[in-house]
């Protein structure tokens, strides 16, 4: 069954932007064979923000190229997709999810693992994580919170 991470990762969309990057990239130069994943799907709260998160992930990190593609673009050659709600990722195997949506996603079993973004706003993004927190408990997903990625 899934497992979900949940991370802090700033106090506005810019700055879990920077985290998500961030963490892509740890997880993607570091292929952490604990996770034992082949693809990264990275869901986002809107179109706008899955086409600022892409252009982002261009520049960070900067010691390293990040390969990513946004969903709609048809290109199923990528391990890393970035995408949002409406949008259909593909169906591969051994995906983990990137959910910078403080919402959980309706297709959660298609992920072996998930890191639920935390954006500590003080309101309503932070109040939505906190409720797909509830959530997962309530469907006996195994959940942990990590503040040191």
């Amino acid at each position: 069954m899934i497992q979900v991470e949940f991370v802090p990762s700033g106090s506005d969309m810019n700055q879990a932007m920077v985290s998500t990057c961030e963490l892509t990239s740890k997880i993607f130069l570091e292929k952490n064979t604990e996770l034992n994943f082949k693809y990264i799907d990275i869901r986002c709260l809107s179109a706008e923000d899955a086409e600022s998160l892409d252009e982002l992930m261009w520049s960070i990190p900067q010691n390293a190229l990040i390969p990513h593609k946004l969903v709609h673009n048809q290109n199923n050659n990528s391990q890393i997709d970035i995408g949002y709600p409406g949008i259909i990722f593909p169906v591969k195997e051994k995906k983990i999810l990137i959910n910078l949506n403080p919402n959980l996603p309706t297709k959660i079993s298609s992920y072996s693992y998930m890191y639920q973004m935390v954006i500590e706003d003080g309101s309503h993004l932070r109040e939505a994580a906190a409720n797909t927190w509830k959530e997962c408990k309530k469907l006996g997903i195994k959940t942990s919170f990590n503040k040191n990625i």
